[in-house]
């Protein structure tokens, strides 16, 4: 059972501060415009995932997880950034245009899509552990980027976790697209007895 994370930036948005030095601005608008990029991505990613993950109840429950927390992560973003006057770049939809899982299906598109997002959390977590400790004068980023950890964690480890018992790729077989725990499409028994 996958636990309803509390929705990231609430406190954030509670604290009403000046923003810090010029170069603590600089860095907050980065890390803000980066993240509120990987929200989109991770949206739209989800949005392919759940409508190509078949029957396989655990991907597309993860895929709805990944879309919500991240949509909640987008809300937080452009709440700090309006309180900081911090102008968000568009997001540059080039990375999910370009992005092979459109064109995969079955069990090639499950091994893909949790590969991506196994690699694309530990990168977030990296630049997120980076920033920890960097807005000590500004304690809404701090807020922002304590609330950020857990979940991104979490994702990360349902993601590992999603990726031990999804079977392994066939892209000749869409029968793949299956779990290989009982429960969730044929289980590896089932299989095995063919």
């Amino acid at each position: 059972m996958i636990k309803k994370i509390v929705p990231i930036g609430l406190l954030a948005i509670a604290f009403a501060g000046p923003a810090g030095a010029s170069s603590s601005s600089d860095d907050a608008a980065m890390l803000l415009n980066k993240a509120n990029q990987m929200n989109y991505e991770e949206q739209e990613t989800a949005k392919i995932a759940h409508s190509k993950a078949g029957d396989n109840q655990a991907l597309i429950t993860y895929a709805d997880t990944i879309r919500g927390d991240h949509e909640a992560n987008e809300e937080a973003v452009s709440a700090l950034s309006r309180q900081k006057s911090i102008k968000l770049d568009a997001t540059n939809p080039d990375k999910v245009e370009k992005n092979s899982l459109k064109n995969l299906s079955g069990g090639a598109f499950n091994d893909a899509y949790l590969d991506d997002q196994i690699q694309g959390h530990k990168e977030a977590l990296s630049m997120f552990q980076r920033a920890e400790g960097r807005y000590k004068a500004d304690p809404d980023m701090e807020v922002y980027i304590q609330q950020t950890l857990p979940v991104l964690q979490a994702h990360l480890k349902m993601a590992q976790n999603l990726r031990r018992h999804v079977s392994p790729m066939s892209a000749e077989d869409p029968s793949n697209n299956k779990s290989t725990t009982e429960g969730m499409g044929k289980s590896t028994a089932e299989t095995s007895e063919r």
